[in-house]
């Protein structure tokens, strides 16, 4: 159980850390894919183990209940510390990526020619008016950047994610470890 701590508390500070450090050097698609790629990797490596010291249990669901709870366990903590990072240490993140996406719908809207190309292409955004467009695009973009939807998005993940992780490590560490010879 000291290992599974462990980890758990590596991959959140991992997470933090690499967070901290691309505050104010790496863009939001940069440190997104790198949080991405460490949040992965330690699913896996949670679940991996969990399937792992479970191996013994005799019926992959007797054997996939416990390794799932401590791999979802782990998924919700992280998605707790991804809201907590953005929603309540540095709100300002998301607050100016949110920004940069309105500039950058403020700018579509505005050029006649890409506007004129997507209401081709979009049936039912041809009667609407630039104003309308931006409103309700805008609209969605309060939306996806809302913490509500965030969360839910963020847990959803990681928790289909870590489920699927320790079902999959759940049948596999036992045909890798327990095989009679």
């Amino acid at each position: 159980m000291a290992k599974i701590r462990l980890a758990f508390v590596a991959g959140l500070a991992g997470w933090l850390l690499v967070k901290l450090y691309g505050l104010g050097s790496w863009t939001w698609e940069q440190s997104n894919q790198v949080g991405l790629f460490i949040n992965l990797a330690f699913v896996t490596g949670i679940a991996a183990y969990a399937g792992y010291a479970h191996r013994e249990i005799e019926g992959f669901f007797s054997r996939w209940k416990p390794a799932a709870r401590t791999t979802l366990l782990y998924s919700l903590i992280l998605s707790i510390v991804m809201g907590s990072w953005y929603y309540a240490i540095v709100p300002e993140t998301i607050e100016l990526r949110k920004q940069e996406q309105l500039e950058m719908l403020q700018a579509f809207v505005e050029d006649a020619e890409q506007l004129q190309t997507m209401k081709d292409t979009n049936p039912t955004m041809a009667a609407m008016s630039p104003d309308e467009i931006f409103t309700q695009q805008a609209a969605n973009i309060e939306v996806f950047f809302s913490p509500v939807f965030f969360m839910g998005t963020v847990l959803m993940v990681w928790i289909f994610s870590g489920a699927l992780l320790s079902a999959v490590f759940s049948w596999l560490m036992p045909r890798i470890w327990n095989q009679a010879p």
